[in-house]
Parts: structure tokens; C-alpha cells; sequence
């Protein structure tokens, strides 16, 4: 989110690894078996690898078995710093079937910068041994193909671990390292990034920009402020040494409304882009205007297909912004943003 420290760029799974580098851990615990009948208390280990510090925020957890159905962890943290690690017991309720039991593991994570937020959900897959009723010597072998499991399930045998451990035997005497993998179809299911429809912003979303004054927008292309953010108002743009990315003021054949353009403050608002959506931000102590909806100062929403964003809420028809997506797929390609300017009243 913040291009001073990263550069802005993106791993193949579209997470920052400087920002966002959580690692899930499973370890023995005490269990020494498990048969028909019984519960399992999973007890893995939540870290953070951030290299340069950035805080780690676990928001939810969910494990889900074979009956497909869903439940949440209760957490007893939330904050993880840089290097730092927490502990999380997962229940798997009744087994009531001997054989191989997968779980599937979603954790929901998210990176925090000034007042922005990015959310993202992994997962990952366990499957434990039952064994059936009967002496505790009964040795069951599994012969189990990684197409048939997916690659990077961990096969967890609480029986084999503990008793390994108590040989002295260390091969799993550390934690077994998951593989967490983006679950970029459940972070849409579940409402945390993109919009309704499946539709996506990306960070390489282009910018259009029609109708303004020359030197009063940027070129058109992706956001690649330091910040990752554009600003919009009446002072000066940021290569004159100004405060905005984007100048607002309101002009009719090259001449300026200086009456009209006084009450746009010096920055009136920003746009970003966050968890897959166009996010703006008030900034102006008079607020504005998305479509007919009023915003004050700090307020924040995501804009839409054809959202009309109008600075001056007394006066909305002196200038406005108009938002308009062309898309590809379900990725929003270009963002277009013309300035429309109403005659004075």
C-alpha cells in the first residue's frame, strides 16, 4: 500500500510479501490418539514474517470438515507484529468415521497503512488419521496420491507424533510448516475485496482522464503516487510544489471562476484503490457529494459505474467528476473521470 517501502510490487498471488506474510504452523500438542468417537483440538501457531515490521492484523479463522460445514475460531488476538507469533487451538468436533478426515483451514488477514486497510484470505489443508474401535496397536497405511489430496495437504497423525516424541525422535519435534495458499474466490464469496458480480479494481487499473485544463491531471495510467493515493482540490498540483495529484477548479473556455472555485478547499478528496474497489476519501471540513448521497469530513466509500462525485454540496451543478468503467472480463480495465462544468446560476 505504501510504494516507499515495497516499491508496490506484487508476488504471482497479488499479496505485497513485504506488507503480508503470514505463516501457519501445526504442531504435535499432547494428543496421543484418535479413534471413532472422538475430538481433536488442532493446536497450530500463527506468525508473522514481515521483513520491515509492518503489523499483522488475523481477523477471523474458520476450519471446515468434510461435512461441509463451516466454524469460526475464536480468537484471543488479533495484533501480530513483526516476528511474532500466537497460538490458536482448532476443534474438529465428532469424528464419527474411521479413515482419512480433511480439514480445510481459512484464515482472514489484512495489512494496515495510515487509514487504509487490504484484506486477504488463505487456506490451507489437513487430514488426520482416525483410527477405528478397537487396540491401540492397529496400524492403518495410507497410500494417498497428491492429485487425489491436492498438493500441500499436511497429513497430520497425532498417534505417530507422540510417540516419535517419546522415542526421542525428531523429526517432528518443531512445528510443520503449512502451505498457505490466496483464496482469492472466497475473499469475493465472502465480501472482503472486489464488488458484488465479481467484479475487480486492480493496482493496474488505468486512470482516463477527460475534460480538464492542461497540467491539471496526470497522465493516464495506474495510481503510482508514493503513497498510492491521487489527490483532488483547488491548490496547485504536486509537481509545482501544491498538495494534489488532480487540480479542481472551475473554468469555462480557459478563464477562471474565482468566485465559484474558492469554496473548493485546497485538498477536497482522495482516491485509492482498496481491497479491489475505487475507494474515495473526504477530506474537505464542507464535505461533498457521491450521486445524491452527502459525505463528511473522513468519511469513505467505494465509487461505482457511474457515480457523479460533486465537491460544492450547495452548489453541485458547478462541477462534478463522472466515473465510468469499461471492463474485461471481470477486472475493470480503464477508469475514466470527466469533469463536467455547469454554467453559474
Amino acid at each position: 500500500m505504501a510504494t516507499d517501502e515495497c516499491g508496490g510490487l506484487l508476488d504471482a498471488a497479488g499479496c505485497c510479501p513485504v506488507c503480508v506474510a503470514p505463516e501457519l504452523s501445526l504442531d504435535a500438542g499432547s494428543a496421543s490418539s484418535i479413534k471413532v468417537g472422538g475430538t481433536l483440538a488442532l493446536p497450530l501457531v500463527v506468525s508473522n514474517n514481515s521483513p520491515v515490521g509492518r503489523p499483522l492484523f488475523v481477523e477471523e479463522m474458520w476450519i471446515r470438515g468434510g461435512d461441509g460445514e463451516s466454524r469460526q475460531v475464536d480468537l484471543t488476538f488479533q495484533r501480530l507484529n513483526s516476528a511474532a507469533s500466537a497460538e490458536v487451538g482448532l476443534h474438529t468436533g465428532v469424528l464419527e468415521t474411521a479413515g482419512l478426515h480433511r480439514f480445510d483451514v481459512h484464515i482472514t488477514v489484512a495489512t494496515r497503512y495510515l487509514w487504509r486497510e487490504e484484506r486477504y484470505v488463505f487456506t490451507t489443508a489437513i487430514a488426520i488419521p482416525v483410527d477405528p474401535e478397537g487396540p491401540s496397536e492397529i496400524v492403518q497405511n495410507y497410500n494417498i496420491q497428491a492429485d487425489a489430496i491436492g498438493a500441500g495437504m499436511t497429513i497430520y497423525n497425532p498417534t505417530r507424533i507422540q510417540k516419535e516424541r517419546e522415542a526421542g525422535i525428531a523429526t517432528h519435534a518443531e512445528p510443520i510448516r503449512l502451505t498457505l495458499r490466496r483464496a482469492d474466490t472466497l475473499e469475493r464469496t465472502l465480501g472482503h475485496r472486489g464488488y458484488t458480480g465479481n467484479l475487480a479494481v486492480t493496482k493496474s487499473t488505468s486512470l482516463v482522464w477527460q475534460g480538464f485544463d492542461k497540467g491539471h491531471a496526470p497522465l493516464d495510467g495506474p495510481i503510482r503516487t508514493h503513497a498510492g493515493v491521487l489527490g483532488f482540490g483547488r491548490a496547485s498540483n504536486a509537481p509545482e510544489g501544491g498538495l494534489n495529484d488532480v487540480r479542481l477548479l472551475i473554468t469555462r473556455k480557459g478563464k477562471l471562476d474565482e468566485e465559484a472555485s474558492v469554496h473548493i478547499s485546497r485538498r477536497h478528496f482522495q482516491l485509492f484503490i482498496e481491497n479491489d474497489r475505487l475507494m474515495l476519501r473526504v477530506e474537505s471540513q464542507n464535505g461533498l457529494l457521491v450521486n445524491d448521497t452527502a459525505l463528511r469530513r473522513g468519511k469513505m466509500v467505494a465509487l461505482n459505474e457511474g457515480d457523479l462525485i460533486a465537491p460544492l454540496v450547495r452548489n453541485p451543478g458547478l462541477i462534478a467528476l463522472k466515473v465510468q468503467f469499461e471492463t474485461r472480463h471481470d477486472e475493470v480495465d480503464r477508469i475514466i473521470f470527466t469533469r463536467l462544468v455547469g454554467e453559474k446560476p
